[in-house]
């Protein structure tokens, strides 16, 4: 599978605290937090679980509530202008 990059932005005393558990377990920075998040992953999962939000024979997670239905007024735009300069003239 391919692997994508993950950029956390973190306060320095986290890291250093991140890069000591690291280090004590013999791991690299990385290695450390990619173990951390599949822990509390498997964590949120076995809570979800017990919580019924996740069914568990079709294999994901139901969503809450109806499906978006979209706009009653959708932008219109302008002629020559795209749909996404419409959105962002109506925004403003």
């Amino acid at each position: 599978m391919a692997k994508v990059k993950l950029t956390l932005e973190v306060e320095p005393e986290l890291r250093r605290r991140i890069k000591l558990s690291a280090t004590a377990k013999d791991e690299s920075l990385r290695e450390w937090v990619h173990r951390a998040i599949l822990r509390e992953l498997e964590t949120e999962g076995s809570e979800a679980r017990n919580e019924g939000i996740i069914d568990e024979e079709r294999g994901y997670y139901p969503s809450q509530g109806g499906k978006p239905r979209g706009s009653k007024h959708p932008p219109r735009p302008k002629s020559g202008r795209t749909v996404a300069e419409a959105v962002i003239e109506d925004r403003r």
